[in-house]
């Protein structure tokens, strides 16, 4: 809970920041962004296992001051998990990118969304007469996701790619009586392709 209070600290802080992009730096809206995702049921680097829950993202962006130091990302994430099944992310974030170092620059990102999660066996219930077997169907919860990042982002007149990688810490909510919020996290590669206008 401290590392979420210092992160949210972080992006405030980020917010009310003066932008540190150059003046004559560019952005292209709506790129296409796809990223291959690593899934986790954890608090923040706690689980060596997380490469085994492999999932797929993809999604575009909208600059809110026309560079791409500011801007709103919305994405949609499927991802497997054979220990607690797999999901459906649907999902927007504000992005804040200060420039690190010529082309680098970092990330900070703040968000909601809705996540659909899958059981990974048959689940059952308790009825008068026995337990009745529900099956695999999953159910619905609304999330804050929240991520910390890097990237490269070489602006060209002509189509050009943005590769970028960071975490994503994710709290899930009402995910069962007896746990209403839990943990998650998504390592995430990928890149952004902003076509020529």
């Amino acid at each position: 809970m401290k590392s979420v209070f210092i992160l949210v600290l972080c992006v405030l802080f980020a917010l009310t920041s003066r932008s540190q992009s150059p003046g004559n730096d560019n952005h292209r809206n709506f790129p296409l962004i796809i990223s291959i995702e690593f899934h986790s049921l954890s608090m923040p680097f706690k689980n060596k296992k997380l490469f085994s829950n492999i999932g797929i993202g993809i999604g575009t962006e909208v600059s809110h001051n026309g560079n791409r130091n500011w801007v709103q990302q919305f994405k949609v994430s499927w991802y497997g998990n054979r220990n607690v099944g797999g999901g459906l992310l649907v999902h927007s974030q504000a992005v804040w990118r200060p420039d690190i170092v010529s082309d680098a620059f970092g990330e900070l990102k703040l968000g909601a969304g809705y996540l659909f999660a899958k059981r990974p066996k048959d689940s059952y219930k308790p009825t008068d007469k026995g337990w009745k077997n529900v099956g695999k169907k999953g159910k619905g919860m609304f999330v804050l996701p929240a991520g910390i990042g890097f990237g490269y982002d070489n602006f060209d007149q002509k189509t050009y790619i943005s590769p970028y990688a960071n975490y994503q810490f994710i709290i899930a909510t009402k995910y069962n009586k007896s746990i209403p919020i839990v943990p998650f996290t998504l390592l995430e590669v990928g890149t952004r392709i902003h076509f020529e206008d």
